[in-house]
Order: C-alpha cells, then structure tokens, then sequence
C-alpha cells in the first residue's frame, strides 16, 4: 500500500515540474541524493557527467520504485532542490574568513573570498536560458575580472539533443573528490556543449543491448593560457548501461590550435586520428591529448547491498592506439539510513602520477607548455598532476531543513614542483579535515555554513570559516 501511495505522489510531483532550468548545473547535494537513490535501487540514472539534463532526472524520478519513507524524503529532497532552481530571480551571497587552499571539492563554484551573485533563469520544455552575474573581491583564481558571468548559458532542444552554449562547468567520471580528465576545480571554460536529453537506450534490435546511454562533446577557447594564445579545449565523453548495475564511460579532451599553430581541418583530424601525436612518425605534433575510461559497478541488484565500487584510468599520451602514461582513480561508496535519516559515506584514491612516478609528464606538454590548465588551476583533478590523495568523506540528512557533509583527505601535491600548477605550486603534504552544514530556512533558501583544518608541511597549520546563502528574490520572501 506503501509503495502505491508514494510512487503515485512522486509522480503528481514530478508532473508539475516545469523544467525551466533543462539544463542542471554541478551541484554536490544533489549529486549525492541521486547517487543515493540508485544505490537503494529506487532510480536509474547515471551522474558520472555533467551538466546533466532536466529532462533525464525527470524521467528517472518518475519511474521510480520507493519502499519507505527515507527514500521518499530524498526524492522531496530532489524535487525541491529542482524547484528551487527553476525560480525567475534568485541571489547568493557567500564570504569566507581565509581562502581555502584545499583540492576544491565537486561543484564548489566558490572562486573568489567574497562574492555575491544575481541570476536570472527563464525557458520551456525545448530552451533554456540563465543568465548570472558574480561580483568578486580578492579571488582566488585571478582573472582581471571583478565581475563576470560563469555559470551563465543558452540552451536549445532539438531531436532530444540540448545545443549548449555558454561558461559552465564541466565534470567527467565516477569520482566523488575529482576526475582524472575533466573537473571543476578551474573556471569554466567558454564553449558550446551538445549532449542527448533523455538517456534512452537504442530502439534497433542490434543496438538495444548496450542500453541507456549518453554523450557529451564540447568545444571551446580557453582564456589566460599564455604558452599559446587563444588554445583551443575539445572533449568528448561517451557512456553506457549494458546492464543495470554497471556503467561504463570513454572520454577523450584535447587542447589544440591558438596562436602559432595550425587550425585546418586536416590539423584538426590529426588530432582526433591521434596517429602523429609526440612526434612518433616525425611529424608535428598537433595536439595535447588525453584520454581513458572509467567503470561503475552498483551492488544492489546483484546483492541487495547499497554500495557502488568504481575506477577510473586516464592516459597522457598513446601507445598501441590506448592512453599510455597513465594515472588512476578509484573508490567505493555506501549509501544507506540510520534512525530515518539517510547517510552516504565515501572513500576515495586518487594518484595523478605517470605510472606511480612522479615524472612532470601528468597534465603537460612539450607545445602546450601551460599544461592542462586554465589560469593556472587544474582543468582535470582539483590536485593537478604529479599528486597522491585519499580521502574519506559523506554525508547525512537529519531532517528537511538540515544536512551535513564532510571529508578527511590526505595527500602529496604536485611531487614534481611543476610550476604550472598554481594551484599547489610546490611540493607539500597535506591533511584536512572540511565540514559543511546546510539549513534551509525554506526548501528553497539553502544557508551553508563551512568549516576546515589543514596542516601542511609548507603551510603549517590552518583553518578556516564560511558562510553562504541563496534566495529567490520574490515578494514575502521569509514568510513561510
């Protein structure tokens, strides 16, 4: 009667969705309540690239399969989250005691020590447009730019493919603390993003098997890259579910063309052919590449245990026609209730050397000599490269209004002393304990407030507060 009731309830919700907002922005929380919700086996749905689709996690929820009161808790907890970003106007206000020099967790859009921003979100079932202003003082990932648009975009719908343009972040892989080809821990790229709405597997008899799936390719200008002006950044990811239980995920970024380099159309099919790349047959080389897969794995239909495993390997250059040079990744993740509130905990690997050795080969080039960079600051894993982290983290709902994350992390920066990572530009070893609290005043008035400790062998000791808000601006807008 249970499971009835509530699957009828979520699916009257979900229809008054409007999604304004079709495409769906990094965001930690809701990250974690859908990779939750998979785990308890009430969705399907992969979260391993973003930005992810409207579209998709409306027709996930509206399938979904609730048994208890927990997992509809979190499904409330999605909805209103969607809700809440689907409002015309809305405004943030974020300040910080002490820049945070951790590797940036997965969609902290944070750059800057104080910032406050304005957004303006408008569209229907085929566009969607946001519009958002950031204003910025002391950032920590200098610009020249006291204000700015990231986050802003235009987006149209056609044949259940969304054409993307604008600076939004981007996020590739399985991994909770980073991705060992594209994060978030830079500024957003400008560039234009296409990708499927609806993860539907082939209706083709002879393609059916390789079930739901999902690709991502993007093109764009990287801004700040002195080595070669105007560089250009292209990727491409793409992922399936043969089977319920596990995704797989191919994804491929290339830096290519800018200033003093060649932007034909054969210079740039070398590049994607890769067959001239580090100058093995004498040529040219025409591109920086990387390139790899990931894997994840999900134990409840096998077993009935909600808990995931997942990898993920990366290679700097080819041999044989696969990545070489390679870096990895992996974790595992177990998402379940204690006293009716639902936890997610988390660990994770990370090692962004060249075959385990720190060699100053991860994210560089011999052309593109500021790396796999923008401004200095990782476009990959939020350590950059030549580093070594575990971490360990999660997160608990203990009602509507109050949830709270953290992570301890444990790791060796940049072991190479590359100084193209101005992220870390020194060797260190560092250990850090971050602590957020969200209370939300209303469902769709998240206040976050953050906390860390870190001790580093260049930095000593640290630590650190924030505070941020964001409100929809709209008359009686505390009356609730």
């Amino acid at each position: 009667m249970f499971k009835s009731k509530t699957l009828l309830a979520s699916l009257a919700l979900s229809s008054s969705l409007t999604f304004a907002q079709g495409i769906v922005l990094n965001d930690q929380d809701l990250r974690t309540d859908l990779n939750w919700l998979n785990q308890q086996g009430v969705i399907q749905i992969s979260t391993s690239t973003w930005p992810m689709s409207g579209d998709e996690i409306q027709r996930a929820l509206s399938q979904a399969k609730i048994s208890n009161n927990n997992q509809q808790k979190v499904i409330d907890s999605v909805m209103a989250h969607l809700n809440a970003r689907n409002q015309l106007l809305r405004a943030s206000l974020f300040a910080e005691t002490d820049q945070k020099h951790l590797p940036q967790a997965f969609g902290d859009q944070q750059k800057a020590q104080y910032q406050a921003g304005l957004e303006l979100n408008a569209g229907n079932q085929n566009w969607d447009a946001r519009l958002r202003v950031n204003a910025e003082k002391d950032p920590q990932i200098d610009h020249d730019q006291d204000v700015n648009v990231e986050g802003s975009y235009i987006a149209g719908k056609l044949w259940n493919q969304w054409l993307i343009a604008g600076q939004i972040p981007t996020y590739w892989g399985p991994g909770h603390d980073g991705s060992l080809i594209r994060g978030d821990a830079s500024r957003p790229v400008y560039g234009v993003t296409m990708q499927r709405a609806e993860q539907n597997a082939f209706a083709n008899q002879w393609l059916s098997w390789i079930g739901p799936w999902q690709y991502q390719a993007f093109a764009g200008q990287l801004n700040d890259y002195d080595a070669v002006p105007d560089a250009k950044l292209i990727g491409l990811r793409v992922t399936a579910q043969p089977l319920p239980y596990l995704e797989l995920g191919a994804s491929r970024a290339i830096q290519w063309g800018g200033e003093g380099r060649p932007e034909s159309l054969s210079s740039l099919w070398d590049a994607f052919v890769g067959n001239k790349d580090n100058g093995g047959t004498g040529e040219p080389d025409p591109s920086n590449q990387i390139a790899g897969f990931d894997a994840r794995l999900n134990l409840q239909p096998l077993v009935h245990v909600p808990m995931g495993m997942y990898a993920q390997y990366i290679g700097e250059d080819e041999a044989g026609g696969l990545p070489a040079k390679k870096m990895y990744l992996a974790g595992v993740d177990y998402s379940s209730s204690y006293k009716n509130m639902p936890f997610q905990l988390y660990t994770e690997w990370a090692d962004t050397r060249t075959n385990g050795k720190a060699q100053g080969i991860s994210y560089n080039h011999s052309v593109y000599k500021d790396g796999f960079y923008q401004h200095g600051y990782p476009l990959a894993h939020a350590m950059g490269g030549d580093g070594q982290m575990i971490s360990v983290g999660g997160d608990i709902r203990f009602d509507r209004l109050n949830r709270v994350n953290a992570r301890v992390l444990f790791a060796k920066l940049n072991e190479s002393n590359r100084t193209t990572n101005l992220a870390f530009p020194a060797q260190d070893e560092l250990k850090a304990v971050d602590v957020s609290w969200t209370h939300y005043l209303r469902p769709d008035i998240p206040l976050k407030l953050n906390g860390w400790i870190s001790d580093s062998d260049l930095h000593g000791n640290d630590g650190g507060a924030s505070i941020g808000i964001e409100f929809p601006l709209e008359k009686g807008l505390f009356s609730y």
